[in-house]
């Protein structure tokens, strides 16, 4: 090894970043750096034999077969107004409570993320019901803006989660794994924003109405369970697939699709543009995501040749630090990338140098995949970019953006609190493993 060559990596880094800075997509930035440690390191000969395979040996993992296929539910689902039908349902269970409107709009966006994998469709979904009638009721606009965003981050937590897939394919770790490990942390990040969003009302004056509608009887509960019947069948589909052991994650994801294409046409209306709307969505999706991949590949594999991983492996467990203090180290990175990327690219961006770390000192990739996530989950709602947030925005264009940045500060703290109960008590996670 020589400095040469790692000198040379942190060029690459360098020179990806600055990409990066003047605007260039992140998937062209990753290539354009990737290729040149290609042919920087190799003869060109070689090079260009790798150059020629490489993108399809990168893509071409069954693995990703998963995606396109959640994607597709997702949007057979968005199209079919469950989203709407969950914060109806939803608002029968909990509207009595103080706050009972927004803490309707959490549990409608977690059953929603249960169908869709995607945090901004999550939120565009049900920002379209939830933002209205909570300004209507006196809702301020950073509690009823703040609520949907959080909540929406749901979407990459709570299975099927897009970003748990890409994470899963870009560590070798186990989707199944993953999902599974996703659904106490979900359902735990949504009491705890009940419980903020309750204690919110009661204590601030002005941020919401502290009473809401009377009580209903059991039977109209149960009603309302029946009524979001879709939801409760494309979510035993999927985990009960994979849970039970009756086919593979990748089988699940094509029961899945099947089960919300026949929603759609069950339901009838405009069913063929909505198919064929979803299908070109989910290509065009599929597709960036690719290249993110292709891209993400070939400069992980100029890094790892000039060995910028393992020169950072040694100097960070140089230090000798507690596995719990070294999951925080790995995670600051994440925090801060996360205000300015989405989880994805914050992922294929960071991975190819962190995750030897991860694998060196011992740490659960599940549980590491977990946490990564709720650090994404943190950056849709943070600004600068704060995907989340303007997406909200964009469905309700009355909304102050710096109130919903605002209104998004309590639950980041919520987040925080929940990422360091994990790295505490890691059988959180990992209790259904």
């Amino acid at each position: 090894m020589t400095m040469t060559d790692l000198t040379l990596g942190l060029a690459l880094l360098g020179g990806m970043l600055t990409l990066l800075i003047a605007g260039v997509p992140i998937g062209y930035a990753l290539l354009t750096a990737g290729l040149a440690g290609l042919v920087l390191t190799r003869p060109l000969p070689a090079a260009e034999f790798l150059l020629s395979t490489f993108a399809h040996s990168a893509s071409a993992h069954l693995a990703y077969v998963v995606l396109p296929l959640f994607l597709f539910m997702g949007h057979m689902c968005f199209s079919a107004g469950i989203g709407h039908r969950a914060f109806d349902s939803a608002r029968v269970w909990v509207g009595s409570l103080p706050g009972g409107l927004a803490i309707t709009t959490v549990f409608a966006c977690a059953g929603f993320a249960a169908v869709s994998g995607s945090s901004l469709a999550t939120s565009a979904t049900v920002a379209q019901v939830a933002v209205p009638r909570m300004l209507r009721e006196g809702y301020s606009q950073a509690i009823a803006s703040g609520t949907v965003a959080a909540a929406g981050t749901l979407g990459v937590l709570i299975p099927p989660s897009g970003l748990l897939i890409v994470y899963a394919i870009s560590t070798d770790t186990s989707i199944v794994d993953l999902f599974l490990a996703g659904i106490v942390p979900g359902v735990m990040t949504a009491l705890f924003y009940a419980v903020m969003l309750f204690g919110w009302v009661k204590l601030v004056p002005g941020a919401g109405p502290s009473h809401s509608i009377g009580r209903t009887s059991f039977r109209a509960k149960a009603r309302a369970v029946v009524e979001s019947w879709e939801i409760v069948i494309l979510f035993l589909i999927v985990m009960g697939t994979i849970y039970l052991g009756i086919g593979t994650a990748t089988e699940a994801a094509a029961f899945g699709a099947a089960g919300a294409l026949a929603i759609v046409l069950f339901r009838g209306k405009d069913r063929w543009r909505i198919v064929w709307r979803g299908l070109i969505d989910t290509g065009v999706t599929t597709s960036c995501v690719f290249l993110l991949v292709i891209g993400a590949g070939l400069f992980g594999l100029a890094l790892t040749t000039t060995q910028v991983p393992q020169h950072f492996t040694l100097w960070l467990t140089h230090f000798d630090l507690p596995v719990w203090q070294l999951t925080v180290v790995l995670l600051l990175p994440y925090l801060v990338l996360g205000l300015f990327v989405d989880g994805i690219t914050m992922m294929l961006l960071t991975l190819p140098i962190i995750f030897p770390v991860v694998q060196h000192a011992g740490i659960n990739p599940v549980l590491f995949g977990i946490l990564v996530t709720k650090c994404a989950e943190i950056g849709a709602i943070t600004p600068p970019v704060g995907l989340n947030i303007f997406v909200v925005k964009n469905t309700v264009p009355e909304i102050d953006l710096l109130q919903a940045f605002r209104g998004s500060i309590p639950f980041v703290l919520v987040e925080l609190l929940i990422i360091g109960l994990l790295i505490a008590f890691n059988d959180i996670a990992l209790v259904l493993l």
